[in-house]
């Protein structure tokens, strides 16, 4: 079960860090079906996304737009508050379902509109999406979708792109982790010597998927993010 965890993880990170998102939208189904547990996972992804995220930040610091991301962690704070929560009163399955349907049908539309991506968001726009970001870090660990959506909308180049959500990663996930400790819902079983073992996979995979970032034209850069999101959404709806 490890080995499968690990070999899933050093691949999902390659995708996650060229992209800047995704790593657990491709490992959760896997983790899941490889008998890892809910609880496991949603820890597993969201400490293997900060950790990855974090050298990632290091890289593109001087990129970073630190405006937007600190509207978007304004809201995902309280946004990951409400979901650790509200989980234990929740059907994971039926809003893991839910989140997917929503990410395919965001998606779908990004992919067929292309650069017609409508008006550049307002601040406003960051701030919720940062609230849904949160609520579905600590509940499901699928934060990145509603951030990639927004940013995808932003025009970014692909470089600042993967800067802001590592921004984004660093912050929000660090605060989901110690709402989640203090909740009591990071299991003991994950921590030796899986969560060591699938992080430094992450990390592995994540430095790969980084050095092509810079690489990818932008149009393209564009296509690949709204075709994962769409495909991140079917896989959350079958997994």
């Amino acid at each position: 079960m490890l080995l499968v965890g690990v070999v899933t993880m050093l691949l999902a990170s390659v995708v996650g860090g060229m992209a800047g998102f995704a790593m657990s939208l491709l490992s959760a189904p896997s983790l899941l079906l490889a008998g890892f547990g809910f609880a496991e996972v949603v820890v597993v992804n969201v400490t293997a996304t900060l950790v990855s995220r974090i050298a990632v930040l290091w890289t593109f610091r001087d990129v970073v737009d630190r405006r937007r991301v600190g509207l978007l962690v304004s809201g995902s704070a309280p946004g990951a508050v409400a979901g650790a929560l509200t989980v234990g009163y929740l059907d994971q399955h039926v809003l893991t379902v839910a989140t997917g349907i929503v990410v395919t049908v965001l998606g779908v539309l990004l992919l067929v509109a292309g650069r017609r991506t409508g008006p550049e968001p307002r601040a406003p726009e960051f701030v919720g999406t940062g609230v849904v970001g949160g609520f579905l870090s600590t509940s499901i660990s699928l934060n990145g979708p509603p951030v990639a959506i927004l940013l995808h909308r932003t025009r970014l180049e692909p470089v600042q792109f993967v800067a802001d959500f590592a921004g984004y990663f660093v912050v929000t996930n660090t605060v989901s982790l110690l709402i989640l400790g203090v909740h009591g819902a990071i299991p003991t079983s994950i921590l030796w010597p899986a969560l060591p073992a699938l992080v430094v996979a992450a990390l592995i995979g994540n430095r790969l998927g980084t050095r092509l970032t810079t690489r990818i034209p932008q149009a393209m850069f564009r296509t690949v993010v709204s075709a994962l999101i769409v495909a991140s959404g079917i896989v959350v709806i079958v997994s």
